[in-house]
């Protein structure tokens, strides 16, 4: 069989980005018997990173993503896959982002769905969509598709007003199958162990864009007055994690520089390492005993790895995943204050050990999906 993937990242600074493409790999090494023959990656971005490394019972060939100057390769690979899927980075399929970003990523979708009767659309956020030209693109998509797997429930019930007949599959993110080696790091301390990640995104206030993503409250005052009111208990040591680690001067989206900055401006702070792979991320974040994010993908680590979470929302993808598993411990970062947000967080981090026995209550529902989802991958593939 030949299987294609795209809007999978091999080798991305955001370590969220990668961990989709580690953990369907993951959910596709354990449904081969071997009879994979190669995996074709859509994508302009040939660099592997340590893939090949970790599933190297895999052949992989890479086939650039272009409109222009393809001499038929790309249109000759979709027709090549026994089936094509497409997670969109996970978040991507909306134009909350970019509107051009996403008019050019529904084209590549129609050419696989044209040339590919098999192309599925795996468990990722739909939406929003504040275009109404996209949005009528969007529906042609949808309706194309072979298979339409929804990680939560509102990008459900948006798909299902765009098209009222169409069939999906409620599951979750892929992400909480990634693997992790909590040994990996050795962090002694009899101390509580706070982790917080910034986002370098949000610190910045967006793409060039001030306030892009809506905050109801000053991000970086956030950031600092929790930092602020940890770094003076005693019983308390933080641990700032970057989960988007972009070392180019330019780059407008990194955690990893504002979380040296915080570092300086409050030494008594941990900076955790450049991590290499989502799984190194994982594996030190599961030491965490209550951990704060703002990347999505670095709460479903906290979350996957029984890690009392406190995600803060930019966006409703944090509250449709996390309301569809059944846990409700979020910081709204579209409706709190500033004063809410820092008030609730501080309330959660006291309860941090309920709220470690909420997560392990409501990793039993997204292992439920997760194992739905799985074979209903291995149907698709293996029905001809």
């Amino acid at each position: 069989m030949i299987i294609g993937l795209m809007g999978f990242e091999f080798s991305s600074p955001n370590k969220g980005c990668e961990a989709l493409s580690y953990s369907f790999l993951s959910i596709l090494k354990n449904i081969s018997n071997g009879d994979i023959k190669e995996i074709i990656y859509f994508s302009n971005d040939p660099n592997m990173g340590n893939i090949k490394k970790h599933f190297p019972q895999f052949n992989f060939t890479c086939v650039p993503r272009r409109l222009k100057d393809i001499h038929f390769l790309m249109i000759k690979a979709f027709i090549k896959c026994d089936v094509v899927f497409d997670v969109t980075m996970g978040d991507s399929f909306s134009d909350i982002y970019s509107e051009t970003h996403c008019l050019n990523d529904i084209k590549f979708k129609r050419i696989a769905e044209f040339f590919n009767k098999k192309y599925i659309l795996l468990p990722q956020t739909y939406g929003p969509f504040e275009n109404i030209k996209i949005k009528k693109k969007v529906s042609k998509v949808i309706k194309d598709s072979y298979a339409i797997f929804c990680r939560d429930e509102l990008s459900q019930k948006l798909l299902l007003e765009l098209c009222p007949s169409i069939k999906t599959y409620l599951m979750t993110d892929m992400a909480f199958v990634l693997p992790y080696d909590k040994n990996k790091y050795q962090l002694k301390t009899n101390k509580i162990k706070l982790g917080i990640n910034v986002s370098g995104l949000l610190w910045r206030g967006g793409f060039g864009k001030e306030n892009q993503f809506s905050m109801s409250f000053d991000y970086k005052n956030y950031i600092n007055e929790i930092i602020r009111i940890y770094c003076e208990y005693e019983k308390v040591q933080v641990y700032l994690i970057p989960h988007v680690i972009d070392e180019k001067t330019e780059a407008h989206d990194d955690d990893y520089r504002v979380s040296k900055l915080l570092n300086n401006l409050y030494p008594s702070t941990i900076c955790a390492p450049k991590f290499n792979t989502p799984i190194e991320a994982k594996s030190y974040i599961s030491n965490m005993d209550c951990f704060i994010g703002s990347r999505m993908h670095s709460t479903i680590a906290a979350f996957s790895s029984k890690v009392a979470v406190i995600p803060v929302s930019y966006s409703r993808k944090f509250e449709g995943l996390f309301n569809s598993v059944g846990y409700n411990y979020l910081i709204h970062g579209n409706k709190d204050s500033l004063e809410e947000a820092v008030q609730k967080t501080v309330r959660y981090i006291t309860k941090y050990s309920e709220l470690k026995k909420e997560v392990e209550k409501d990793c039993s529902l997204v292992d439920k999906y997760i194992n739905d989802l799985t074979i209903l991958i291995k149907t698709i593939v293996r029905n001809d």
